[in-house]
C-alpha cells in the first residue's frame, strides 16, 4: 500500500511539472508570436566594439560605451525602421551599450560618407552657410514626401542651431539643425560633424533633442577624434591632377581660387615652358634647314651649267 501510494504521488507530481513546462513553452511562444516585425530585426542586430574598417579608407576605434552596427544593419535601421531617406553611403551607427536602437530620447550616431570630394580648407572658410540652408530646404520637400508615404512626421521648417564653423586643428567641419515637425512633436535637433578626407567627408550624425546640444557635441567630438583615414586616403594624400575637388563655394570664387592656386601656377608654367621649348626646337629645324639648302645651292647651279664648246 506505502509503495503504490508513493507511486501516485510520483505520477501526480510528474504530471503537474510537465503541464508547467508546456504552458511555459506555450507563453514564451505566445510573447514571440506578439513581437512586431521592427523588434524582430532589432533582435537580431550584432556589434561591434574595437577598431573597426568602415570603409571608404576610413576607420573607427569604437569609444568605450558604445557599440557598432555594420553598414547593412545600419541601413535596416535608418531606412526602414526610422523612416529616413535611402542612402547607400550609410556605414554604421553607434550605439550607447545601455540605449535601444528604437529609443526615443537617443538614437546614437550615424556614419556615413560624403563622396563630394577635396576641400580646400581657403574653401571651407568661404561656404556660403545661407545659401546651403536654402539648398537643403529645397531638397526637404522630396524628404518630406517619402516620409509621408512612410507615416512619418513631415518636417514644417528647419534653422541652424548655431552658426556653421570649420575647425582647422582636426579638419572638421560643424554644422547643427533644428527640425520643426508639425503636430505636438517637438523640435529634434540633427547635429552633424565632418571630418575631411582625400575623396570626401566622413560624416556623423546625430538626432537628439534641441535641449541636449552641449552634449551631443561633447559626444560627437570625442567620437570624430577615434576615427581616421587610412594611408593614401588621408586629406594630405589629395592629388590635384587626378583628384575630384569639392564645389561649395559660389563658381566664380571657386575658378578664381583654384587658377591661382600653387599647384595650378606651377603646372601652367610647365605647360608654358614645354610649349615655348617646342617651339625653339621648331624655329632651330627651320633655320637648319634653311642653311642645309643654303650650302647646296651653288652646287645645283654648277650641276646646271653648259659647256659651250660643245657647240
Amino acid at each position: 500500500m506505502r509503495t503504490f501510494y508513493c507511486s501516485f504521488i510520483a505520477f501526480f507530481c510528474l504530471t503537474i511539472s510537465l503541464k508547467s513546462l508546456g504552458l511555459s513553452r506555450e507563453d514564451s511562444l505566445n510573447r514571440y508570436d506578439k513581437l512586431d516585425s521592427s523588434d524582430i530585426i532589432v533582435a537580431s542586430f550584432s556589434y561591434k566594439v574595437g577598431e573597426q574598417e568602415l570603409g571608404q579608407g576610413a576607420t573607427l576605434q569604437v569609444p568605450e560605451g558604445f557599440r557598432l552596427l555594420d553598414a547593412a544593419q545600419s541601413r535596416l535601421l535608418v531606412e526602414s525602421l526610422w523612416g529616413n531617406p535611402e542612402n547607400p553611403n550609410t556605414l554604421g551607427v553607434l550605439l550607447p551599450e545601455r540605449a535601444g536602437p528604437m529609443d526615443k530620447d537617443f538614437r546614437g550616431f550615424v556614419i556615413s560618407f560624403e563622396p563630394s570630394g577635396y576641400l580646400d580648407e581657403r574653401e571651407a572658410g568661404k561656404i556660403n552657410y545661407g545659401k546651403l540652408l536654402h539648398d537643403m530646404k529645397e531638397e526637404l520637400k522630396n524628404v518630406n514626401v517619402l516620409r509621408s508615404r512612410k507615416g512619418a512626421g513631415v518636417i514644417t521648417s528647419m534653422d541652424w542651431a548655431f552658426p556653421p564653423y570649420f575647425d582647422k586643428n582636426s579638419l572638421t567641419l560643424h554644422w547643427a539643425r533644428i527640425l520643426h515637425f508639425d503636430g505636438i512633436t517637438p523640435p529634434v535637433l540633427n547635429y552633424e560633424v565632418r571630418l575631411l578626407g582625400r575623396r570626401g567627408s566622413l560624416c556623423f550624425t546625430a538626432i537628439g533633442k534641441a535641449g541636449d546640444i552641449v552634449k551631443i557635441r561633447k559626444q560627437l567630438q570625442q567620437i570624430a577624434s577615434q576615427a581616421h583615414f587610412t594611408n593614401g586616403n588621408s586629406y594630405a594624400d589629395f592629388n590635384p591632377r587626378t583628384d575630384p575637388s569639392a564645389r561649395w563655394t559660389p563658381e566664380e570664387v571657386f575658378i578664381s581660387s583654384r587658377v591661382l592656386s600653387p599647384d595650378n601656377l606651377l603646372l601652367g608654367l610647365r605647360s608654358t615652358l614645354s610649349m615655348l621649348l617646342v617651339f625653339l626646337c621648331m624655329v632651330l629645324f627651320i633655320y637648319a634647314m634653311h642653311f642645309y639648302h643654303h650650302r647646296r645651292k651653288p652646287t645645283y647651279r654648277k650641276m646646271m651649267d653648259f659647256d659651250e664648246r660643245l657647240n
